[in-house]
């Protein structure tokens, strides 16, 4: 069984604000906790013990739309 929930930060590439964001791999609704921003999660591989994951979130400073790849434990 997958850990599904992921909880992380991402340093915004248009404005350098650090964002704490969290997501879900079954694309699940999740409680976000404090200024954690909703990301959304695509699975796009699979490597070993761990899924390849597309993010894409929105900064909360500027508006950019960041997109970014991450590896989760499965």
């Amino acid at each position: 069984m997958i850990n599904h929930e992921i909880h992380a930060t991402h340093t915004c590439f248009a404005c350098d604000t650090i964002i704490p964001w969290t997501g879900d791999v079954f694309g699940n609704v999740i409680l976000v906790h404090g200024n954690e921003v909703d990301a959304t999660i695509a699975v796009s591989d699979q490597k070993g013990e761990y899924v390849e994951c597309s993010v894409q979130l929105q900064c909360p400073e500027c508006g950019a739309v960041n997109q970014f790849k991450v590896l989760h434990h499965r």
